[in-house]
């Protein structure tokens, strides 16, 4: 029996996993490169595959892959990928939930830290003796006891909000319409039903919401002027979420005291963007969940998730289970 073709566009968070899938008894493609007609070419006789963010699975992708079965995100987030689109044509889309939580909730809650003591300049004015003389009335904030706001208290939002009530003995706001109930009485949280009425009331701001078109530039002019004059906006989530223009004169207005940015929209920025020259802006490059650890655990689920599919087997985390379900199901039989 031929092996099942499975492409990996961009190598693995961890590549072990490449590894992984020869031992899984696939027929491994890595396509390392941005070029999705390079992508295209390898998809005729693929059954699986793995796609890292923020390269793009589009429905002309599909298209070119009649034998596609399933469609593997790199990791929670499925905005990459046209869901829509591989639901009409069958194919199975899964995600890897839940492997972020602890990384991206300790990324966090550094960038809060290192946003509110001045990291890099510390760091720099240190460097260059410059420090010694400019460090009284800094404007030096502290975290304990603060009130923050959470935009979308799943997974990883919940564990902010719990390290931060239990570490910090901060009051933790949350805005989410679709929470589980049960998660704010299991981490300390108040939820807060009207966004603006949130955004009034915190002086830490934190992002962790999905990427839709409900939530994408969900925090605009409008909602950053709604916020305390000195606060303090995180985003560990898509960069999409936070209009960045709008940022940066929140910044330059000094409406905004500073910001902790992992991810942008677009991403990279252009080296010319404003923000990338504001002091009191810490930036990581979409690296919060990206621990060794939760890198390698991710990977062998992915691996594990995608060979389980290809065999037959039921998946862990679907995204459309509908697509199985109708007359033009690819599921293997």
């Amino acid at each position: 029996m031929a092996k099942p073709k499975v492409v990996v566009w961009m190598p693995m968070y961890d590549q072990i996993g490449h590894r992984w899938f020869e031992e899984a008894g696939a027929e491994l493609v890595v396509v390392d490169t941005t070029d999705a007609q390079a992508v295209m070419a390898e998809l005729p006789d693929a059954k699986a595959i793995w796609v890292r963010t923020p390269e793009r699975i589009t429905a002309d992708m599909m298209d070119a892959a009649p034998e596609l079965v399933v469609i593997s995100t790199s990791g929670f987030g499925t905005d990459n990928v046209d869901i829509p689109a591989a639901t009409e044509r069958g194919i199975l889309v899964v995600n890897n939930l839940g492997f972020g939580r602890k990384p991206v909730s300790e990324h966090t809650i550094m960038l809060i830290l290192a946003v509110m003591n001045r990291l890099t300049w510390a760091d720099r004015s240190t460097r260059d003796a410059t420090g010694w003389e400019a460090r009284t009335n800094a404007g030096f904030l502290e975290l304990e006891g603060s009130t923050v706001g959470i935009l979308g208290l799943g997974y990883i939002g919940s564990e902010i909000a719990r390290k931060l009530t239990t570490g910090f003995r901060c009051r933790v706001l949350g805005y989410d319409p679709y929470v589980d109930r049960r998660i704010p009485f299991t981490v300390g949280a108040e939820m807060v039903e009207d966004l603006d009425e949130m955004l009034k009331k915190v002086s830490v701001l934190c992002l962790c919401a999905e990427l839709t078109e409900e939530t994408r530039e969900i925090i605009s002019i409008r909602e950053l002027a709604l916020l305390p004059k000195g606060s303090v906006v995180i985003n560990t989530a898509r960069g999409a979420i936070l209009d960045i223009d709008a940022l940066t004169e929140a910044l330059e207005s000094g409406h905004i005291f500073g910001a902790g940015i992992d991810t942008t929209f677009p991403e990279p920025l252009p080296s010319s963007h404003p923000l990338l020259k504001h002091e009191n802006v810490i930036f990581s490059p979409h690296i919060a969940g990206l621990t060794t650890s939760t890198a390698t655990a991710q990977t062998r689920f992915a691996v594990d998730q995608v060979m389980c599919i290809v065999g037959g087997g039921e998946p862990t985390f679907p995204l459309n289970r509908q697509a199985w379900e109708g007359k033009v199901s690819r599921k293997p039989k």
